[in-house]
């Protein structure tokens, strides 16, 4: 199963979820506030016993999609973390290997 290596995250390895959003207006203003969103749904379930976190976003403005990584430890933990922020995944590609380079410069 494909996880996340990167440092500080726990030792235990969690899947990652790819997540497609086709949604011009993410793009502009509104994806901070939905990422800030997001972030906060992922920690609220988090806190209430389902562990999941968003791990990274991607914009491309040319082609108005936002692809975000986020580890859970289900598909169906991902799309209830984006629905309940408001963004609903247009599409979620499970298990994808992520490997963020910490290391500076």
């Amino acid at each position: 199963m494909p996880i996340v290596a990167g440092v500080d995250l726990p030792a235990q390895r969690v899947p990652c979820y790819l997540v497609e959003w086709y949604r011009p207006e993410l793009i502009d203003d509104q994806f901070r506030t939905a990422l800030r969103t997001l972030s906060e749904s992922a920690a609220t379930m988090t806190s209430e016993g389902t562990p999941v976190r968003l791990m990274m976003t991607l914009t491309v403005p040319s082609d108005q999609v936002v692809f975000g990584v986020i580890a859970a430890d289900s598909t169906d933990i991902v799309e209830h973390a984006c629905e309940r922020a408001g963004v609903p995944a247009q599409r979620v590609t499970a298990a994808v290997d992520t490997y963020l380079d910490a290391r500076p410069g």
